[in-house]
């Protein structure tokens, strides 16, 4: 729970990743899954450069068909893409793809140099 200044607070549930066929409760599926049925809106946080040899648009895509195949009410939730690692070379080359299909706002981040972080 995060609490601002002004005693507002806000519930965040982190939630580190899902294997393909957590809809079928591969992995921890379902109990990961049941969190983030509570959640108002979705932050999906993506390593826009590829650094690992992936794609973030086909990553988007396999978690989205995760949560769309757990339940399609998930996909209605109002949504925000984190790129992160925008830092790194090859970011320059997925994060337009990202703004163009991604379908929801995409935030250029850089954990690890706070750009547009805090």
């Amino acid at each position: 729970v995060v609490e601002f200044k002004d005693y507002t607070k806000l519930t965040v549930a982190d939630i580190p990743g899902l294997v393909e066929g957590a809809h079928a409760n591969r992995g921890l599926g379902h109990a990961f899954l049941r969190h983030i049925e509570r959640t108002k809106v979705l932050l999906y946080v993506l390593d826009a450069a590829g650094s690992e040899g992936r794609d973030p648009m086909e990553d988007l895509m396999s978690l989205q068909h995760e949560l769309g195949m757990y339940s399609p009410e998930l996909l209605e939730k109002p949504a925000l893409l984190a790129a992160n690692k925008v830092d790194l070379d090859g970011s320059e080359i997925h994060i337009p793809t990202l703004v163009d299909h991604a379908g929801m706002d995409v935030i250029p981040i850089s954990a690890h140099h706070k750009v547009q972080i805090g």
